[in-house]
């Protein structure tokens, strides 16, 4: 379904990251995957290129502009044009009430997460607005848009939450290029941030999330079964009419996606603010 597509995945070297490389990769896509380390860029790249050479790495570290420069014209130059960006690299940052929190590590949260994600779209778009199409998908995070908002994750929270606003406004300053730009809740997957959860305990984690982490690990495979089917979804053409939506990988069928062309404005959206409850069936 994604032969031939060029892709950049951001953190694309473990947990979901790799998981969509390694999808990607298996429809034919080319991909550049990115992290700090050289050593888990390796490792990555002997996994993903075990049939053929269709994945390309080079460190990066996404909190820094110039570095995301480096990484887009790495991309440019290896893969010849991007047709994908998953901003996909993020951290929990602190976990633990706001006022034990070091400050620091708090900035440092919203510097990847959210400015990881401005940077590399900033720098994608010139490319993708000349050839007329492209696909921006932002990982939201876990719970973003969900029922209830966890607590002693503000950081994290905070930093998603902006994820889902950036991608509205994005993806209306872009449609007239056939550039969609959407972001995706992943729900619960099984990545190193859950074993970083649990290692932080329930004192610090809250006893509620720290015992979800505890069954998304057990149930890690059927997770990440759902994340790829939207993921290969929104990458494809066949999502052409989506843009500036926030979509489950758990609740969200794309069955009913791709049949849904005429999509009222109001569904799949994060805000509710002038009266009206943004939720229709």
């Amino acid at each position: 379904m994604l032969y031939g597509k060029k892709a950049i995945i951001t953190g694309g070297v473990r947990g979901i990251g790799f998981i969509i490389a390694s999808e990607l990769v298996k429809q034919g896509a080319k991909v550049v995957i990115c992290s700090r380390s050289k050593k888990e860029i390796y490792s990555a790249l002997v996994l993903l290129n075990k049939k053929k050479k269709s994945a390309f790495g080079i460190t990066a570290d996404v909190s820094d502009y110039d570095s995301c420069q480096k990484l887009v014209f790495y991309s440019l130059k290896t893969l010849g044009s991007i047709d994908i960006l998953i901003n996909n690299a993020g951290i929990y940052g602190p976990i633990g009430k706001l006022e034990k929190n070091d400050h620091l590590l708090w900035r440092q949260t919203i510097q990847t997460n959210l400015m990881g994600a401005l940077y590399s779209s900033k720098l994608v778009i010139p490319t993708m607005k000349k050839q007329k199409s492209g696909k921006i998908i932002n990982l939201a995070g876990k719970g973003i848009g969900g029922v209830e908002v966890p607590p002693r994750f503000s950081a994290y929270i905070t930093s998603k939450t902006a994820i889902a606003g950036l991608t509205e406004c994005l993806s209306q300053e872009l449609s007239e290029y056939n550039i969609q730009v959407n972001c995706i809740s992943p729900g619960g997957v099984y990545t190193a941030l859950i074993d970083y959860l649990i290692s932080s305990g329930p004192d610090k984690a809250g006893s509620r999330a720290y015992a979800k982490a505890l069954e998304i690990k057990k149930n890690s495979k059927a997770s990440s079964t759902r994340l790829v089917k939207l993921i290969s979804f929104l990458c494809s053409k066949y999502s052409n009419h989506l843009t500036g939506r926030l979509i489950s990988s758990k609740w969200d069928s794309v069955e009913k996606l791709k049949k849904a062309d005429k999509l009222s404005p109001n569904l799949y959206k994060l805000r509710r603010i002038d009266g009206k409850l943004f939720y229709e069936k």
